[in-house]
């Protein structure tokens, strides 16, 4: 008799536990989950617009069980110090670059390799193509950090208050990179003296002759006022960059498999949108840096290509990859 009550109070609350699992829902609707994202961009900026519609999305579709805390215009650190934040738990996402991750791993590097992707076209193939699923898997497993997403900065451009007509006007000038290695090491190859330097610092640097020039998309030229420190824009168009969504590998790992889902279909959603966004825009933009009196002029890219040509070299880790990312038709 026991044995038989025992066994109807088990099958009771196997049922219980049956039903109570399929009336849950989605994991996130068992408690709210609040992530804090960090980054550096200001208001009006395409990707500051792309930070709060990812947010807006992710909310939305969880019914508010998930949400996104904003800390925009770099007003809790710089890039460099945002990222970190993310290995300390003081952030969870960071909207940045692929090649920030570099001084972690050469691999991210691959983003900022000169003349490796061809255009929009090759670019959304690569990044969102069985190359580019393997390339963010294999930077998660290497640098600790999961990228979501690929979004396309719009081609950098050489600036400079020095007229940069030829490769050869290039050597010697006095450039601020990124403080990333590929950069420095491209700009070597081209004969200019780079000085790694943040963000921060450039505007200034530039005004006062520190360097005489500096190398970024339009929007970040525009954004940043630099046109009124800067006299010539050189179409050398050396990186197409991307930006992405980063996680802590580990702690994205941790969240409900539903809410990993959420935010990587919602991530390369807006990454897609904002790359749309910006080759829409990028003529506008070279217009109206025309018109805040900057002078525009084309460089042989082909030299240029040439004389970078051996930089895989001096980054043979990547060879592999790069060779990947140039077949991807």
């Amino acid at each position: 008799m026991l044995k038989t009550n025992k066994r109807a109070m088990l099958k009771a609350l196997g049922a219980a536990a049956m039903v109570a699992g399929m009336s849950a829902g989605p994991a996130w609707a068992q408690a709210p989950i609040v992530l804090k994202m960090a980054h550096i961009y200001n208001p009006g900026n395409i990707w500051f617009n792309a930070a709060e519609s990812y947010a807006k999305a992710v909310e939305t579709k969880s019914g508010g069980k998930v949400k996104i805390q904003i800390a925009a215009s770099g007003s809790t650190g710089d890039w460099p110090a945002s990222i970190e934040g993310l290995k300390i738990g003081t952030n969870d996402i960071v909207l940045q670059s692929i090649g920030t991750l570099d001084r972690y791993n050469v691999l991210p590097g691959l983003e900022a390799y000169p003349y490796l992707v061809r255009d929009v076209d090759h670019f959304k193939k690569v990044y969102y193509g069985p190359v580019g699923a393997e390339f963010m898997e294999e930077v998660a497993k290497k640098s600790s950090f999961r990228i979501i997403g690929a979004g396309y900065r719009g081609a950098r451009w050489l600036s400079s208050n020095k007229p940069v007509a030829s490769v050869a006007d290039i050597k010697g000038l006095k450039l601020r990179v990124p403080p990333l290695k590929m950069y420095r090491m491209t700009w070597e190859l081209l004969g200019a003296s780079p000085v790694p330097m943040g963000m921060a610092e450039m505007f200034t640097s530039m005004q006062q002759g520190v360097v005489d020039g500096q190398e970024n998309p339009l929007e970040i030229i525009d954004t940043m006022k630099y046109y009124e420190v800067q006299k010539y824009a050189i179409d050398t168009r050396h990186v197409i960059g991307a930006m992405t969504w980063i996680y802590s590998d580990a702690r994205f790992k941790r969240l409900p498999a539903d809410v990993q889902k959420l935010l990587k279909d919602e991530g390369e959603r807006v990454m897609l949108e904002a790359t749309d966004t910006m080759v829409s825009t990028e003529g506008a933009l070279r217009k109206k840096l025309e018109g805040h009196g900057m002078k525009f002029n084309a460089i042989d890219t082909v030299a240029m290509k040439a004389r970078v040509a051996d930089i895989g070299k001096e980054f043979p880790d990547l060879a592999p990859w790069a060779i990947k990312f140039a077949n991807v038709k």
